[in-house]
């Protein structure tokens, strides 16, 4: 696939599994809170789509948690994007957030 291509199929992604997450999957906010997906890339060869998301609580099982439900996502993407082959689906969890929060903290306590 294209990098054009590909970054654009990326971006749609992204879209969608957000959507559907809100929509479709709203008992999983209950257990982790908001859920939010930081980025989507697919695989060179595009047997692979890499999910990375965040979350605000029980960040360990969120991964497990989406992985439950990937068949539905995967059903999803194949009816709404034109994929040759629908890539297999990996979530993965996006920590920049908390490293941030650390960085951040680290700073504020050397009193400059």
């Amino acid at each position: 696939m294209k990098q054009e291509r590909r970054s654009k199929a990326e971006s749609i992604s992204q879209k969608l599994i957000s959507e559907f997450i809100i929509n479709e999957l709203q008992e999983l906010t209950v257990s982790h809170g908001i859920i939010t997906v930081t980025k989507v890339e697919i695989s060179n060869d595009s047997s692979y789509i890499d999910i990375h998301v965040s979350c605000l609580l029980n960040h360990d099982e969120l991964t497990k948690s989406l992985s439950d439900h990937a068949h539905p996502i995967h059903r999803m993407l194949g009816k709404k994007i034109a994929f040759i082959k629908v890539p297999k689906i990996r979530f993965r969890y996006d920590s920049s957030w908390e490293n941030a929060s650390h960085i951040y903290d680290t700073i504020k306590q050397l009193d400059i």
